[in-house]
């Protein structure tokens, strides 16, 4: 059984830190960023099988981070969820148009985290 790769982009240290422990020891591996640009480089070189993005984060929110990853042809087809602390049913239809595969807001439960994932990456 090869091990899923989840990406992590957060600026919120303690929220990676949380997720991490969590993904950890379900058996996922688990990379983070503390923002947009060095999200979209390490989805790039370490080619995550999932992406979660929290969309408010200094330098370039999660929307850039989306477009920049649906342009280049080495990460358009890697599922990505917002994670997010905007939890109105605008800002789910705005990220849903925004080409993200689902919309998670803070606080989200383990259970769905690992439904997005199983949902998204076959082993």
């Amino acid at each position: 059984m090869s091990t899923v790769k989840v990406l992590l982009i957060d600026d919120d240290i303690r929220v990676s830190a949380l997720l991490k422990r969590f993904l950890y020891e379900k058996m996922y591996d688990v990379i983070s960023a503390e923002n947009g640009p060095q999200g979209i480089e390490m989805a790039k070189t370490e080619k995550p099988d999932i992406i979660f993005c929290d969309i408010m984060m200094p330098e370039m929110d999660g929307y850039g981070v989306l477009k920049a990853l649906r342009m280049d042809e080495r990460t358009k087809d890697i599922p990505f969820f917002f994670l997010t602390a905007k939890s109105k049913t605008e800002d789910f239809m705005e990220g849903i148009s925004a080409g993200a595969t689902g919309y998670h807001a803070k606080p989200t439960s383990r259970e769905e985290l690992i439904e997005a994932i199983q949902g998204q990456v076959s082993l």
